[in-house]
């Protein structure tokens, strides 16, 4: 199963990147292959219209985000009180589904983005809606020349909105410890000087769980996955700056992630790493790239997992709390 979304991947990420470069905008050609990223990220299987229903879902709130993050821009307060929010409601639904889970954090990264860095041009939303609605008219195609029914997985929208519904048991101290990590790292990240402060927070917002086990080993496998997704993208753009091979190799390591999260997932983090890394040199080619921009991820990367780190186990630790009787 992992080859079949391996291919889907490769189509969803790699068409919107060579647009792209055909149409002499990569700019767009990254944020609407990012989108397909976030949304293809989101098809869990079952059946074709919950699948579609997960990844429109997960599109809306790419839009949401961006939309609301472009409004606030990079006024500070209102843009850490704005982040708060969001993340608290993200924390806050996180034991809903996986699905309504993976679509509040797309909303939290595009929030952040958008406003860390003043994205307010409205054109940039027909480039997202491009990006998502093509990876799910991958998803529409394979089903139509494959006809394959996917296992139920009991992770999708419409199972989240059932339990919300139901009034679900939310965590509101794993609501507010997550809260408080993304605006203390994108308060930190801005304070330090750091010229793209939202791979900070988005770092936080990606690895932090209520289980302190979980958040750690996450913490661990996406420092390795960074380090050696950075290593790689360094030696390819050392080696080339031709857009065209560019274009295909982000297809060749968009293929990669799914069997290299069925192997691990520090590899997992690798493969997109790289994949982000060389969109974004796609996009800066005409300013001479982004080697200078590695080491920032590096940097940014490990911030965002020491302030998830640091949240975990100062702000309402599992071991400060009452046992609860047997």
């Amino acid at each position: 199963m992992s080859w079949d979304r391996a291919f889907r991947a490769m189509l969803a990420i790699g068409m919107p990147t060579l647009v792209g470069i055909y149409a002499g905008n990569p700019d767009f050609g990254l944020i609407a292959a990012v989108c397909a990223l976030w949304v293809w990220s989101s098809d869990f299987g079952s059946i074709v219209s919950d699948r579609l229903l997960d990844m429109t879902a997960t599109l809306a709130a790419i839009v949401l985000g961006g939309v609301i993050g472009g409004l606030i821009g990079t006024r500070y307060w209102p843009e850490l009180i704005g982040l708060f929010a969001a993340a608290f409601a993200i924390g806050w639904l996180h034991n809903t589904s996986r699905a309504v889970e993976n679509a509040g954090r797309c909303l939290g990264f595009t929030y952040v983005i958008a406003a860390s860095l003043g994205l307010a041009d409205p054109r940039l939303i027909l480039a997202a809606l491009g990006g998502g609605l093509w990876a799910m008219l991958v998803v529409c195609g394979d089903q139509i020349i494959r006809r394959r029914s996917m296992p139920i997985t009991g992770t999708s929208f419409s199972l989240g909105l059932a339990k919300l519904r139901a009034g679900h048991a939310a965590d509101w101290r794993f609501g507010v410890r997550y809260a408080l990590a993304a605006a203390i790292g994108l308060g930190l990240a801005e304070h330090l000087g750091s010229s793209h402060a939202a791979w900070a927070t988005i770092t936080s917002l990606a690895v932090m769980r209520p289980n302190e086990a979980e958040s750690v080993t996450l913490v661990i496998e996406r420092g390795i996955g960074t380090f050696g997704g950075v290593v790689i993208a360094w030696g390819i753009l050392a080696l080339t700056s031709n857009a065209w091979l560019l274009g295909i190799l982000v297809a060749a390591f968009a293929f990669a992630i799914a069997p290299a999260a069925a192997w691990h997932r520090w590899a997992r983090f690798t493969a997109i790493t790289v994949t982000v890394l060389v969109l974004l040199d796609l996009a800066l080619l005409n300013q001479g790239g982004d080697r200078p921009l590695l080491a920032e991820r590096l940097y940014d990367t490990t911030m965002g997992c020491a302030i998830a780190l640091a949240a975990t186990w100062l702000i309402f630790p599992r071991r400060w709390r009452r046992a609860e009787p047997i």
